[in-house]
């Protein structure tokens, strides 16, 4: 077994740390400077913004500074209800110079760990002498140090209801679900000339994106229905192109697809911009395939009507709960119980799935048919 020195020393830190007392409502007025931890994935970060405008919209004054993850911070850099940023990549190498940082803020009244790593957390937010620390759901170790109850996730509700919660403690009720992305005009203009140079007419071709990766291998559908769903998308006499999304990583992956599909309505944009383009660009399509997976989120974000498949993970949890007529689905059962979920090796419920089930969806949202 490793030993983690970081961990122990930390561990040793917060030794002495007093029990947090519990507490049904903040005492608002005297919290001047709040601190947000979303520093995990895009969807994670996504789902809360809406926390974010809530409570600013709330309480216009106070201060709110957020720890971002540093490869994904472009996306949110620009919300209109983030006041500061910190990067922080959640790792023990990086705690103690992110201390530094947050020490250099002066005083913390408030700490929302929204999304973070634990055991980094909520050590994180004790060293920097943070007044308060609120986290839903934190059942583990470290609920003593938080000023709210010991409180479990949602199991049948999306992910985002479980950030809402924690705005209960600061009198913020009936907050919308709906997750908002801010892209600047520079990079729709990165997409719209690349649009121009290569013939493709966002107001005449119906554009379809395929996100083909996924964060893990369970999330994935085979790359032989892809290319079957791209055929008969190809074939619907529609003026339809095929826009397929990804991150560099996910090349390989895409190139299969691409060159099997081999057609020059086919394009492969799979790390072709950086990340905030690349939300651009799916910004601009007309539907968006794709699995459970951070560009779902991108894509719900700015209103761009989807079509996700489920089947290791349930629907309810990370579908859009907001505009569901233009969020669409296919949901199938798990094959294998117990699911191992990231140690997947071949995810044989997303078999299920055929081209034709995701076709008729695309049609219902495009009318192709």
């Amino acid at each position: 077994m490793r030993i983690n020195f970081y961990e122990i020393f930390v561990n040793l830190l917060i030794k002495n740390k007093k029990p947090a007392r519990k507490l049904k409502q903040l005492p608002i007025d005297e919290i001047e400077n709040i601190l947000v931890y979303s520093n995990t994935a895009i969807g994670d970060t996504l789902f809360n913004t809406p926390v974010l405008k809530a409570l600013k919209e709330k309480y216009p004054l106070k201060k709110v500074i957020i720890i971002l993850n540093p490869i994904n911070y472009i996306l949110f850099k620009n919300n209109p209800y983030i006041d500061e940023i910190i990067l922080y990549d959640g790792k023990w190498k990086s705690f103690f110079s992110t201390l530094s940082q947050l020490k250099k803020i002066g005083r913390i009244d408030l700490t929302l760990i929204l999304h973070s790593n634990e055991p980094q957390a909520t050590p994180l937010a004790l060293l920097s002498n943070s007044k308060y620390i609120l986290k839903i759901p934190n059942k583990s170790k470290f609920s003593i140090y938080h000023n709210n109850d010991e409180i479990g996730p949602y199991h049948d509700r999306h992910g985002i209801f479980d950030r809402i919660r924690v705005l209960e403690y600061l009198n913020i009720k009936d907050v919308n679900p709906r997750m908002e992305l801010y892209i600047e005009k520079e990079n729709n203009d990165e997409i719209e000339d690349f649009f121009l140079k290569n013939n493709i007419n966002k107001d005449k071709d119906f554009l379809i994106g395929f996100q083909i990766g996924a964060s893990t291998i369970s999330r994935m559908w085979f790359e032989e229905r892809w290319i079957e769903l791209g055929k008969k998308l190809l074939n619907s006499g529609k003026d339809v192109k095929i826009i397929i999304t990804g991150s560099p990583s996910e090349n390989k992956l895409t190139t299969k697809v691409f060159n099997s599909l081999n057609d020059e309505r086919v394009f492969n944009l799979a790390g072709k911009f950086n990340l905030i383009s690349a939300a651009a660009l799916i910004g601009m399509l007309d539907v968006f395939i794709t699995p459970d997976t951070g560009p779902l989120h991108i894509a719900a974000s700015l209103k761009v009507p989807t079509v996700t498949l489920f089947a290791a993970a349930k629907w309810y949890v990370s579908n859009p709960c907001f505009d569901q007529d233009i969020h669409l689905y296919v949901q199938k059962d798990r094959t294998c119980e117990p699911c191992v979920g990231k140690n997947c090796k071949f995810q044989e419920c997303m078999l299920q799935i055929s081209a034709d089930e995701v076709f008729d969806k695309v049609c219902t949202l495009s009318k192709l048919k």
